[in-house]
């Protein structure tokens, strides 16, 4: 399990830490399950972790939320880390985000947050299109680890 740091902290500038959960789901055919939101992008299922909560828990939480889905949660993928600033607020940030691979099982909600639509994107388009650099290096090596499974399954 791999972990990398985008970015380093400015001197005098403090962060606010945002610890995370995030899932990713893919379809077989080169696509992910990711959150499309109008105006912002797209991003990885998942989403700050509330106090007291595991990772687990916030990652099935955020999923109902954003998706309306009961999720199974696999292997854990990666961490990463950033030091960047909320586009909308200017305000410093640092996300610090735990990366499982999961499978979206029933669809038994609707999802809270209106705004969030559940895609199935190409792996490629999403690393590309992406403003969230350490989103994009986790969801490369999600795929890498996701390949690895289904070549293992195979065997």
């Amino acid at each position: 399990m791999g972990h990398k740091v985008f970015g380093a902290p400015r001197p005098g500038i403090e962060y606010r830490d945002r610890p995370g959960a995030y899932g990713i789901a893919f379809d077989g055919q080169g696509r992910a399950a990711v959150i499309s939101c109008a105006g912002y992008g797209r991003f990885l299922l998942g989403g700050g972790m509330e106090p007291g909560e595991s990772e687990v828990e916030c990652l099935r939480r955020e999923a109902m939320e954003e998706t309306g889905y009961i999720v199974t949660v696999g292997d854990k993928v990666c961490s990463s880390e950033g030091y960047t600033t909320i586009r909308q607020t200017g305000e410093p940030f640092h996300p610090i985000q735990h990366i499982y691979l999961i499978e979206l099982g029933e669809r038994v909600a609707e999802p809270a947050e209106d705004d969030h639509i559940l895609a199935w994107v190409p792996v490629e388009e999403f690393c590309r299109d992406t403003h969230l650099e350490y989103q994009s290096w986790s969801m490369k090596m999600a795929w890498e680890l996701y390949k690895r499974q289904q070549k293992e399954k195979q065997l």
